[in-house]
C-alpha cells in the first residue's frame, strides 16, 4: 500500500511562491523603513517652521511631499502584501481600489515634477514678468489633480485579480508612454535652462569688465563722469544726471547689489534643488521603464533564471525610490532644512 503524499494546497504554493519573493519584499521592506520618516519629517518642517516659504515653487515642493508620503504609507505597504499573498489574494474590489490609487499617485508625481520644472523654466526665460503666486499654484495642482483621476480610473475599471498576464493591456501602455513623455520633458527644460543660464554668465562676465555707475533717486545738482573704456576707444565722457547725496547713493546700489545678490543666490539654489530632483526621477524610472519596454519586445517570456526572476521585480518597482530620496536632497542641499532637521531631531527649541 503506497503512502499517500500530503495534498498540496494554495497555501503552500503560496509560501513557495514568497521564497522567490525575498529580494522584493526585502527592497519593499527598506523603502518604507527610509520613505515614511523621511517624508514625514519633511512635511514637519515645510508645513511647520517653514511655511513661511511663499511661492510657486513652495506649493509644488509641498504638494510632491504629500503625494511621496501617501505612496509610503499606502501604495508601498500594499505591495508588500501582493507580493506576499501572490495566491491568496481573494479581495477584487480591494485590488481595483489600490491600482487605481498607486496610478493615480504615480502620475501625479510625476506631473508635478514637470510642472515644478517648467515654472523654474519660466522664472528664469521670462526673470522680469511676474512669476505665479502660490495661489495660481495651487489651482493648477487642483486642476491637475481632476485630470489625472480621469485618467487613471481605467485602471481601477479593467484591473483585478487575474491568473495569468493580460494581454494587449492598453493601460500599462498609455502609462508608459507617459512616463517616457516625463522623462523627455525633463530632459529638455533642463537642457534649456542650462543653455539659457551659460549664455547669461557669458553675458555677466563680458560686462564685469565695464565700470558701473550708479544713478541716485534724488537729485539736487548735475555731475560729469568720465568713463575710460580701453578696449574701444580712450576716453569717454558722459553726463549723468545726479540726484541726492553721492554718499546716501552709494548705500543705496550697495543694498541693491546685496539684494540682487541675495536674490540670484536664492534662485540658483531652487533651481538646483528642482534639477537634482528631476535627475534622480529619470534615475528611478528608466529601469521601470527599461523592463516594460523589454517585456513588451518578449511578449512578457523572460528566461527562467532564478537571479533574473529575482532582480526584475526589483527594478520594475525602481521607480519608487523616487518617493523617498526628496528628504536625502533637501538635506545636502538645503542648509535650511537641515538646520530644522537637526531642531526636530534633537527636540531641541525654536
Amino acid at each position: 500500500m503506497n503512502v499517500s503524499e500530503a495534498p498540496i494546497t494554495l497555501e503552500t504554493l503560496n509560501t513557495e511562491e514568497i521564497m522567490e519573493r525575498i529580494p522584493t519584499i526585502l527592497y519593499l521592506s527598506l523603502v518604507m523603513i527610509i520613505g515614511i520618516p523621511g517624508n514625514t519629517l519633511v512635511i514637519l518642517i515645510y508645513f511647520g517652521s517653514l511655511w513661511k516659504l511663499r511661492g510657486a515653487h513652495w506649493t509644488f515642493i509641498r504638494t510632491i511631499t504629500i503625494v511621496d508620503f501617501l505612496i509610503c504609507i499606502i501604495i508601498i505597504p500594499f505591495e508588500f502584501y501582493q507580493q506576499t499573498h501572490q495566491l491568496t489574494f481573494y479581495a477584487e474590489s480591494a485590488c481595483k481600489s489600490f491600482k487605481l490609487i498607486s496610478v493615480h499617485l504615480s502620475v501625479m508625481a510625476s506631473l508635478l515634477l514637470v510642472m515644478m520644472s517648467a515654472n523654474r523654466l519660466h522664472r528664469i526665460w521670462w526673470p522680469l514678468k511676474v512669476p505665479l503666486s502660490s495661489r495660481q499654484a495651487l489651482v493648477c495642482v487642483i486642476v491637475l489633480g481632476i485630470l489625472v483621476t480621469i485618467v487613471s480610473w481605467p485602471e481601477g475599471l479593467f484591473s483585478g485579480i487575474n491568473l495569468k498576464q493580460r494581454k494587449n493591456n492598453i493601460t500599462g501602455f498609455v502609462l508608459l508612454v507617459g512616463f517616457i513623455l516625463c522623462v523627455a520633458s525633463l530632459v529638455t527644460i533642463y537642457a534649456i535652462i542650462w543653455n539659457k543660464l551659460r549664455k547669461r554668465g557669458n553675458f555677466r562676465s563680458t560686462s564685469s569688465v565695464h565700470p558701473q555707475i550708479d544713478i541716485p533717486y534724488e537729485s539736487s545738482g548735475v555731475q560729469t563722469v568720465e568713463l575710460e573704456d580701453g578696449s574701444s576707444i580712450s576716453n569717454k565722457t558722459v553726463s549723468h544726471k545726479i540726484k541726492g547725496n553721492s554718499a546716501g547713493s552709494r548705500k543705496i546700489s550697495l543694498n541693491r547689489q546685496r539684494n540682487t545678490s541675495r536674490r540670484n543666490r536664492g534662485s540658483i539654489k531652487v533651481t538646483k534643488t528642482a534639477f537634482v530632483i528631476s535627475i534622480v526621477f529619470i534615475s528611478s524610472y528608466l529601469p521601470y521603464i527599461t523592463v516594460k519596454m523589454v517585456a513588451a519586445l518578449l511578449n512578457g517570456q523572460y528566461k527562467s533564471d532564478s537571479i533574473i526572476q529575482g532582480i526584475i521585480p526589483i527594478l520594475s518597482r525602481c521607480f519608487l525610490l523616487n518617493n523617498i530620496i526628496n528628504p536625502i536632497v533637501y538635506v545636502f542641499l538645503d542648509k535650511t532644512f537641515l538646520t530644522q532637521c537637526k531642531r526636530i531631531l534633537l527636540c531641541r527649541a525654536k
